[in-house]
């Protein structure tokens, strides 16, 4: 069994605290308080013995403190400074780093770079068959992948519910393997050697954060290992979608609706269509943009038949087209952040033929887009005309759900 005990030195994520909210640090001290004796403060006075009832009440003292600092909405800094000089100095333990990164990422979702996995079973009874999503139940996976890693490196996995997306979480913190685990983490971890995955339930993938170290081959055969069952064996695929945030490999990869209906097929998913089996999409998406005269001029009628186009290209908007987009911010409701990619790049292998010599050529071509929303900006682009919407492929809409891949005769090759 991992030991959660073990502390790390005084102060080695006072920065991560800094960036965390007012209310998840009250609730995080909350939260190691009620959680005696793995996470109570500690007293300059520790090698003296006191009755039960002296520690208790110094221990409902610290939790009014922190009550306190919730009711006069205290500075960070001050909350800090008391967890890490005054109740905990001589260092968080390895539970409470756990937790510490955990809220890092619910208080602050696009600090981490996410990649989906393919969970894919390797039968040897139903070869033919439909593919099968692996069964996961989060305590046995983590005591299955905790067996594997023990006999090659020393680690510390912590699990948890995120706080608002329907995965669960797991940081994986790996050491020097062996006895010299307990000695190696009085240093200060690096980030190198720390991973976050993410488990939906009922879906056949894996999100989780870069495996880019020597470490990498060890971890990946050790999740295959604990993911595998008798008569099956389970084997991570790399695809082709990369995200800052978890809640887009979410929309675009688990077994929901939106998943399989992404730009203008979005309407189908969000219930817009339901009304009638034989509505037509084009009367729904009608629907959404504003009442306008039937006696406009020419131009206007034009213009609201491009923006059907846009809609039905990208899918619908939450909010009235016809609003100045530039006015908004990435966090207003005008834009999906569920679908949000902020890197997404193409490699072009469109075969030419030379009119001189009459040979044929494939020019290595890369498209790369780097944004806070890679397809929102190109809709952006389209409804200025700058880009004609009625040209644009499938996968520069977002339509396909992927971040890269290979265009040949302007389809997505899958390799």
């Amino acid at each position: 069994m991992q030991d959660d005990s073990i502390i790390l030195p005084p102060g080695s994520h006072t920065k991560i605290l800094l960036r965390l909210s007012r209310d998840s640090l009250v609730e995080l001290a909350l939260g190691w308080l009620g959680n005696v004796p793995l996470c109570r403060p500690h007293r300059r006075d520790e090698e003296e013995e006191f009755e039960p009832e002296v520690v208790v009440q110094h221990i409902l003292g610290v939790r009014e403190v922190y009550s306190d600092y919730q009711r006069k909405a205290t500075k960070k800094r001050t909350i800090v400074e008391r967890m890490v000089y005054v109740d905990w100095f001589l260092g968080f333990n390895m539970r409470q780093v756990a937790d510490i990164e955990f809220q890092n990422i619910f208080d602050r979702p696009l600090s981490h770079k996410w990649t989906a996995s393919k969970l894919q079973i390797i039968s040897a009874t139903n070869r033919d068959g439909p593919e099968r999503i692996p069964i996961f139940h989060a305590p046995v996976f983590m005591k299955s992948l905790q067996r594997s890693l023990k006999s090659l490196i020393g680690s510390h996995i912590h699990i948890t519910q995120h706080a608002s997306l329907p995965v669960v979480l797991l940081r994986i913190q790996l050491h020097e393997s062996g006895a010299k685990f307990a000695a190696s983490v009085t240093k200060l971890p690096t980030a190198r050697h720390t991973y976050f995955c993410a488990l939906p339930t009922s879906a056949q993938y894996i999100f989780h954060t870069a495996l880019l170290n020597p470490y990498q081959k060890i971890l990946r055969e050790c999740i295959e290992t604990a993911f595998s069952m008798p008569g099956y064996q389970v084997q991570l695929q790399s695809t082709s979608l990369t995200a800052r945030s978890l809640a887009t490999l979410v929309h675009l990869r688990t077994t929901t609706r939106s998943a399989t209906a992404l730009g203008g097929w979005s309407i189908y998913a969000n219930d817009e269509v339901d009304v009638s089996p034989l509505a037509s999409a084009e009367a729904v998406v009608a629907g959404h943009l504003a009442d306008v005269d039937e006696n406009n001029k020419d131009d206007e009628a034009r213009e609201r038949k491009r923006l059907k186009i846009l809609d039905a290209r990208f899918g619908v908007r939450q909010t009235n087209v016809n609003d100045d987009e530039e006015n908004h911010t990435d966090n207003q409701e005008c834009i999906d952040v569920e679908t949000a990619l902020d890197n997404v790049e193409f490699r072009l292998e469109e075969e030419y033929e030379d009119q001189e010599f009459g040979d044929s050529f494939v020019p290595k071509v890369r498209i790369l887009f780097e944004g806070s929303h890679v397809f929102e900006g190109i809709r952006l682009l389209a409804r200025k005309g700058l880009v004609a919407e009625n040209k644009l492929p499938a996968w520069l809409t977002g339509e396909l759900g992927v971040s890269s891949g290979v265009i040949a005769n302007g389809q997505l090759i899958h390799r």
